[in-house]
């Protein structure tokens, strides 16, 4: 349990929160500006922290409430066992299962083989570029307008090191990807080709590009997340020496 607590711990950090309320361990975090799941869910930290369930899940979905938002719960191993049942005969249904993944970096057999030249072109989007990173991303994934200012206040609350990446080919975007070291710890955390670019080995080499410029810099861990349902990057992780630590899914109404 102490390892999946840092993980969290990472997660927090690496993809802050605008707002966070704490209800004893329950750990209610909303982000008006971006709709992401992870940054507007209630997060669940202590597994023997059960008591008034139905006042504290009232409690939270007031929150969410407030600010027109849908109540959703992420449950890891760290949520108490009771509260899914719970949910579900409230009315929540469970969607979005995701694994975290790591892998350690110094003793990684893909990172001894000698790799090809990186076939891209990174691009580092500096403090106060971070809405050139955005809208990048939003063209990958065709988001509105709104959306593209709000990627980038995220971008900006991060705290600790990050590393804001696009890759082109020639002048054109072909990927994105975010990075954010802690303690010894890279986590990678939006890894996007671009349609037209899917299918060449870009992730592959992208993803092995910084697990060997977390290792120059001294992290000794490599950390992601994957969903569950998406085999393709579970194979391509599990090939580059990655396990997964713990599996969560959220519960929404």
């Amino acid at each position: 349990m102490s390892e999946i607590r840092q993980f969290e711990e990472l997660g927090f950090h690496a993809w802050p929160a605008a707002q966070v309320t704490h209800f004893g361990s329950w750990a209610v975090q909303l982000t008006p500006y971006y709709p992401s799941k992870r940054g507007n869910s209630v997060n669940l930290l202590d597994p023997s922290d059960d008591t008034d369930l139905e006042q504290r899940v009232e409690a939270c979905e007031a929150l969410f409430i407030a600010q027109s938002k849908q109540p959703v719960f992420r449950l890891t191993p760290l949520a108490p066992p009771a509260l899914a049942d719970y949910l579900i005969a409230r009315g929540y249904t469970s969607s979005g299962a995701s694994s975290v993944m790591t892998c350690d970096l110094r003793d990684n057999t893909a990172l001894k083989i000698r790799q090809p030249r990186l076939p891209l072109r990174l691009v580092h989007f500096r403090e106060g570029q971070e809405s050139g990173y955005s809208r990048i991303s939003a063209d990958f994934h065709n988001r509105p307008e709104p959306l593209v200012e709000g990627l980038a206040e995220v971008l900006r609350s991060i705290k600790p090191q990050k590393f804001i990446i696009a890759g082109f080919a020639g002048a054109e975007p072909a990927a994105t990807l975010l990075c954010v070291s802690e303690d010894g710890y890279t986590g990678l955390l939006d890894l996007c080709i671009g349609e037209a670019f899917r299918r060449r080995g870009f992730a592959k080499a992208l993803v092995l590009n910084e697990m060997g410029q977390a290792l120059s810099r001294g992290d000794h861990k490599f950390w992601l997340q994957v969903e569950s349902a998406n085999a393709a990057a579970r194979a391509l992780y599990q090939g580059l020496g990655f396990s997964t630590v713990y599996d969560y899914i959220y519960y929404c109404r």
